[in-house]
């Protein structure tokens, strides 16, 4: 699926066309679309943890406080959804995985995958929180670091006064511009039969499956990089 981009004056044209009319971009029904386009945004970003333009694999972090990996880091992108954490670079060394548990700030290592018990128990000392301690690396002037495959924050938000050269993602922009429309036109059209909003609801989610199956014929989710994310065993591959 190739990264290519929009811009908000295609979605405004698409919107307006769906719709049957156009606002100015000062008015109060304009801000309104914006929200839904935002809305719908979102919704589409959370429909999948494997869209390509946000999907990063093996990204090396620095691990702080022996064992946690925050959301943000200089110089890198922020992170949405933890998939998987390596010791080693998952695209050169086939390997077992961590064991981690995720809050607001960001990911707690509490162990490896490949044993019944962790393989860092026998080489660390537990902490005072019982988690086991991420391995040193070789050079102990910098935090140790894990490989961590994760999806990016959705950094798209759409405000009023933006040009019409604003970017949007293109597997994106069909969607929330469907979204934004049939949604406003549940709420301005209160007389509508729901028989008719289904259908139109059917066709908006539609426009949302076919981005979403293109992820699938690319077979991202069972690749090797990410084939275990859905379960809590390690798997050896042939």
């Amino acid at each position: 699926m190739a990264l290519q981009n929009s811009t908000i004056q295609e979605l405004r044209d698409l919107t307006f066309a769906l719709i049957g009319r156009e606002y100015a971009n000062t008015s109060a029904i304009y801000a309104r679309l914006i929200s839904l386009w935002n809305y719908a945004a979102n919704k589409a970003h959370r429909a999948s943890n494997y869209w390509e333009r946000y999907l990063e694999i093996g990204d090396e972090r620095e691990v702080i406080n022996k064992n946690q990996i925050s959301r943000t880091q200089s110089g890198k992108d922020s992170i949405d959804t933890f998939l998987r954490i390596y010791p080693n670079d998952p695209r050169k060394v086939r390997g077992g995985d961590y064991k981690f548990v995720v809050n607001a700030q960001g990911a707690t290592l509490t162990g490896g995958l490949a044993n019944t018990e962790s393989d860092l128990l026998d080489l660390y000392e537990q902490d005072e929180d019982s988690y086991y301690l991420q391995p040193n690396n070789d050079d102990s002037s910098n935090n140790p670091t894990a490989f961590v495959t994760y999806k990016k924050t959705l950094e798209l938000k759409l405000g009023q006064l933006q040009g019409g050269n604003t970017i949007i993602p293109d597997e994106f922009m069909p969607y929330m511009a469907h979204y934004a429309a049939y949604t406003w036109q549940r709420s301005v059209e209160q007389n509508a039969s729901d028989s008719n909003f289904q259908l139109s609801l059917a066709l908006v989610n539609s426009v949302l499956e076919d981005e979403l199956a293109k992820i699938s014929d690319q077979n991202i989710a069972n690749s090797y990089i990410v084939k275990n994310v859905r379960n809590n065993y390690n798997q050896t591959i042939i």
